[in-house]
């Protein structure tokens, strides 16, 4: 009876020790992430306080203008830049005639339900979860929870309620505020480009004609959950650096991919469940 070579037995055996390692470490993420909103949902019911209040509200209100005001600049630049090529690219292709029309239909079609969302998300995860993974991860690593714990001082309060509230509250304004730039930005190129424009209230509501409640309610989806698990995952990966500075640059890069994932596939699942027929 013919066995396998031994390279090959070793082979076969670190294939499965590895996959085993990948699947345990994979499941421990879940488990920490479920594990992290299962505490805030329990611990926002504690916010009726007056002492809790007073900890969370000015953390919150910074934390979503530092997330969501504060990232209106490049998100603002990113859209104008994608509302002016795709008006650009309808003058070559239809006539003045159905141009309001059309773009309506594309701009629903393409920014309104992906690429809105998707680049908001990806600017949130690259500008402000990436800056609450550094923190989290220097405030682990200097013990300076320890600290507020002695003060009686609970760091769901400080760190983990603001981040899980602001978070998809910014991301919801972001996906706004990126439809209106691209809508303005597009009407000035027909405004520059046309000789006899439509009006801007006319192109506006031949937009808003093309959006249904249905899109709105999948947008306020993607914002909530895209910015809860943005979050939770920001923190997540910033409390497991606890040795050395060296951690929080490994955790910044494990985070960004991490979320980055989880964001594209909540974005996608939600798209073909809303509208694949």
């Amino acid at each position: 009876m013919a066995t396998q070579p031994v390279d090959e037995q070793r082979s076969d055996v670190g294939f499965v020790d590895s996959f085993g390692r990948f699947v345990r470490e994979n499941a421990i993420y879940l488990v920490d992430i479920v594990g992290l909103i299962s505490v805030a949902l329990k611990s926002s019911k504690h916010l009726v306080r007056a002492n809790r209040r007073r900890i969370f509200y000015p953390l919150f209100m910074r934390q979503l203008y530092n997330t969501g005001v504060r990232a209106l600049y490049i998100n603002a630049v990113i859209a104008a830049f994608i509302g002016a090529l795709l008006m650009s690219r309808l003058f070559q292709y239809i006539g003045n005639d159905l141009l309001s029309e059309q773009y309506g239909y594309l701009f629903v079609l393409v920014v309104f339900r992906e690429l809105g969302p998707l680049i908001s998300g990806i600017i949130l995860i690259a500008r402000s979860a990436t800056a609450i993974t550094s923190e989290i991860g220097y405030l682990r690593v200097t013990r300076e929870f320890q600290v507020l714990y002695s003060l009686g001082i609970n760091p769901v309060y400080m760190f983990l309620l603001p981040v899980f509230f602001a978070f998809p509250i910014s991301l919801l304004l972001m996906f706004v505020y990126f439809d209106v730039v691209c809508i303005i930005s597009a009407y000035v190129v027909i405004a520059v480009s046309d000789n006899n424009p439509v009006s801007f209230l006319t192109f506006v509501l031949s937009i808003l004609d093309q959006i249904t409640i249905n899109e709105i309610a999948i947008n306020a989806v993607k914002a909530i959950l895209g910015g809860i698990v943005i979050g939770v995952i920001s923190i997540h990966f910033g409390a497991r650096a606890t040795d050395s500075f060296d951690e929080v640059s490994s955790a910044i890069s494990n985070s960004t991919t991490s979320q980055l994932m989880a964001f594209f596939l909540i974005n996608v699942g939600l798209s073909m469940l809303a509208y694949t027929q």
